[in-house]
């Protein structure tokens, strides 16, 4: 798996891998707990704090999409560890650019993973792959930025 070029190991806090429903998504991340490659980070008492924090935060600020729990409680985590934040959802990168106490908390999606693991030339036929696998797209400006619009 390519990420693991960019990450040795993947932290994922509790309330967030208890979310993983379907398989073969679970079996996928048991296996690669197995191995090491994924740590369950359990709860902390200090994360749990700043996560309400910003739960309320987020969904008090009307230009910001909703953040449900276990996403607020990862962006908490990636605040209170200095770790990147992986994921796909809007509100924790959009919530870093406009709430002070979230600035220099790094989140990333998947365009800036593919982005950092592919060259040019790869990374076209790699998004359309990654798409047609998840189903998630990516704003024309977002492909713009990266020169593949």
């Amino acid at each position: 798996m390519d990420i693991f070029s960019l990450y040795s190991r993947l932290l994922v806090p509790f309330v967030v891998f208890s979310e993983i429903k379907r398989e073969p998504a679970r079996s996928f991340a048991f296996a690669l707990a197995a191995e090491r490659r994924l740590l369950v980070v359990p709860r902390l008492e200090v994360v749990d704090s700043l996560a309400l924090r910003i739960f309320e935060l987020v969904n008090t600020d009307p230009s910001l999409p909703s953040i449900d729990p276990p996403e607020a409680y990862a962006l908490a985590f990636a605040k209170h560890s200095g770790l990147p934040l992986l994921t796909d959802n809007a509100s924790p990168k959009l919530a870093t650019l406009t709430l002070e106490e979230l600035r220099g908390t790094q989140v990333l999606d998947s365009l800036d993973v593919l982005g950092a693991l592919y060259p040019r030339e790869t990374l076209l036929r790699v998004l359309s792959e990654f798409t047609e696998d998840t189903g998630v797209r990516f704003s024309a400006r977002r492909l713009r930025e990266l020169g593949l619009a």
